[in-house]
């Protein structure tokens, strides 16, 4: 889709403000390379958000939209610090209105943050998404099996494969994570892509070396439809959508539900997975139905696969006898804060459930705050997480 002009030209135009402001401070240092370094570089940042407006309404390659990531993640890393320093520094004038003096103190504050702001974003760009996190949490019930007592499943979710490229590091270190934890199954719970099925293609041989008891469970999300790609005809999206399809059940060897449900056995016991396509609260088309995926009065323990947290919220609790809940989809918007047992992210503004446990009459929910990155290339606290579910017989 393309990027609105006018908005491209008000972020231009305010940049430009900024720059100008911070070139004046600039010259009262007398360091001629640090003016020229500072026009140098941000003549070059501007030619970045050219490319990406101009690339925005062009079909661009899975490789080109990694570098568009980059290059937009670049210049917000560059120019959110400026014009946090700029209001500082401006907030620092405001003596000379009664002809007092600057506060000198504000102004050296204002620089100390701009630069941990900018220290942040490249390490929550750099490190982060390399660091995994592993939550684990109990799941107990009334209606689970005995055989099931103690039955372990690990969720991933919200892989994003475009934002790495060809580079398959971060995917073999997830693999490696969920491999250690030697679980009964393993639940993915949708957004393997980006765009298309074609950034899949690199990391088929890492995936397939995911090993669990039961396999690997998989549904789709609002990105895996090809929606998010400028297609020549709409044949080539049916194209794209069935090797997707193809790769997850064959290639990998994923049991991937779409709206369907399946029966899991131990013993004499069974428990019901249900996997629901995605659903979108405000989207046209629509491709969830919950009605087809599962047998309502069957008395087994039950446990919904669906990608978008607010489907629990809209059509499960309260209205269904689902007991277990797992999705993705919110990043917890890719910035988060912990303090305590506290957490805080921008995603709270959207989602009522955008990270962690939620329990609402003996209904459960967990939302795992994925792996992979859309927009820009950046987790801010908000560490790609693996999830270790226990399930327990409550007596």
């Amino acid at each position: 889709m393309r990027i609105s002009l006018v908005a491209i030209l008000a972020l231009v135009i305010m940049n430009i403000i900024i720059d100008i402001f911070i070139y004046h401070k600039l010259k009262k240092t007398n360091k001629e390379w640090l003016k020229k370094a500072h026009i140098v570089f941000s003549a070059i940042l501007y030619f970045c958000l050219g490319y990406i407006y101009y690339a925005s309404d062009h079909r661009v390659t899975n490789n080109d939209m990694v570098t568009l990531m980059w290059m937009l993640f670049t210049h917000l890393s560059i120019y959110v610090p400026k014009y946090v320093y700029a209001a500082i520094e401006v907030f620092s004038l405001l003596p000379l209105l009664w002809k007092g003096k600057q506060w000198k103190w504000l102004s050296k504050t204002a620089c100390i943050v701009s630069f941990t702001l900018l220290f942040i974003f490249w390490w929550s760009a750099l490190v982060t998404p390399r660091n995994f996190i592993v939550n684990e949490v109990t799941i107990e019930s009334e209606k689970l099996p005995e055989a099931f007592d103690g039955y372990t499943i690990a969720q991933f979710s919200d892989l994003h494969s475009g934002t790495f490229g060809k580079r398959t590091g971060i995917i073999e270190n997830m693999v490696e994570e969920i491999n250690k934890l030697h679980p009964d199954m393993i639940a993915f719970t949708g957004d393997i892509v980006n765009r298309n099925s074609d950034e899949l293609l690199p990391f088929i041989k890492t995936l397939r070396q995911l090993k669990a008891k039961d396999g690997v469970v998989s549904i789709l999300g609002n990105h895996d439809y090809g929606d998010y790609m400028r297609w020549k005809q709409p044949k080539d999206k049916k194209k794209d959508f069935a090797q997707m399809i193809a790769i997850q059940r064959d290639s990998l060897g994923w049991l991937l539900l779409k709206n369907q449900s399946t029966f899991l056995h131990r013993d004499n016991d069974s428990i019901l997975l249900i996997g629901t396509e995605n659903w979108m609260k405000k989207e046209k088309v629509n491709y969830c139905c919950l009605e087809k995926s599962y047998q309502k009065n069957h008395p087994s323990f039950k446990i919904l696969f669906s990608h978008n947290p607010e489907h629990w919220e809209q059509e499960v609790v309260n209205k269904t006898d689902i007991d277990l809940t797992l999705a993705g989809h919110t990043h917890a918007m890719q910035s988060m804060i912990k303090i305590g047992n506290k957490k805080f992210s921008p995603s709270s503004m959207h989602y009522k459930h955008w990270a962690g446990l939620a329990l609402e009459n003996g209904q459960y929910l967990y939302v795992n705050v994925g792996i992979g990155e859309v927009g820009v290339p950046i987790r801010i606290g908000a560490n790609p997480e693996i999830t270790l579910l226990t399930l327990k017989k409550k007596k």
